[in-house]
């Protein structure tokens, strides 16, 4: 009997003893000599590259008029509001993702009234001697736009609007290349805004869009997301990234990071 009291004792002694070591091993490769996996997260989340969203350029100007404000006069009688029509669907298949901020209205788009100027090669009535209508388009976020930027508690840029943030990363491996130096490879998903939502074709929000304007998202090459080649969103495919630490007298600190 006491022998059977003495077994249990050193059973549990034992089994006391490999749990402490298991600790001890796991804190220690955890910690990597005062760089955790923890640690390097917060460090990543904390550098303003990796929390700025990426965004969707609202500031129209010239560069959007350049690229469908303006539309061919169809005959001598061709009327400016006739006009004004096909513009907007020529802007449309030319600039969909702005479009979809204005249906949604999170933008306002106007057409100020068109100049009739000279005749332009590649336009239906060129050969006609007919001219081409020139559109000034002007766009201003409404309160509905701005409050994307409050919901994200980021302050406001009065020339875009947030479709997307970086979810918190996961770390996939720690490489020391150097004493002082370690490179840490991760990956992150975005997280869409409500505007966000409707270029992900799975969502309630892209179902709703008109099936032309749908079309228009999946052809129109702008890389709006990333590594993609249209406007349609990939929110659920992880993206690398990889970031340098540097080992300072007080700690390790980010000197290089790429997205």
């Amino acid at each position: 009997m006491k022998n059977m009291k003495n077994t249990k004792h050193f059973t549990n002694n034992l089994a006391a003893k490999v749990t402490l070591v298991i600790t001890i091993l796991a804190t220690a490769c955890s910690s990597l000599g005062g760089f955790s996996r923890g640690k390097a997260i917060e460090a990543i989340e904390q550098d303003k590259r990796y929390p700025a969203p990426t965004t969707m350029t609202i500031d129209v100007g010239g560069r959007l008029t350049n690229a469908g404000g303006n539309t061919g006069q169809t005959s001598k009688d061709d009327t400016a509001e006739a006009a004004a029509v096909r513009a907007k669907e020529d802007f449309m298949l030319r600039q969909p993702q702005i479009i979809v901020a204005e249906q949604l209205g999170y933008i306002k788009l106007y057409f100020e009234k068109p100049r009739l100027g000279g005749k332009q090669m590649g336009t239906p009535g060129y050969r006609l001697g007919l001219g081409v209508w020139n559109f000034h388009v002007r766009a201003e976020i409404t309160d509905k736009g701005k409050e994307l930027w409050q919901d994200l508690k980021l302050a406001e840029n009065d020339e875009a609007l947030p479709l997307a943030v970086r979810q918190t990363p996961e770390i996939t491996g720690i490489i020391d290349e150097r004493e002082t130096i370690k490179r840490v490879e991760f990956t992150y998903k975005w997280m869409p805004t409500e505007l966000g939502e409707a270029f992900d074709p799975n969502s309630s929000a892209f179902a709703k869009l008109p099936q032309n304007l749908q079309e228009s998202l999946k052809k129109i090459q702008r890389n709006t997301f990333g590594g993609g080649s249209n406007n349609i969103a990939d929110f659920n495919t992880p993206r690398k990234g990889v970031v340098h630490f540097q080992k300072f007298d007080d700690g390790w600190r980010i000197f290089q990071l790429a997205l």
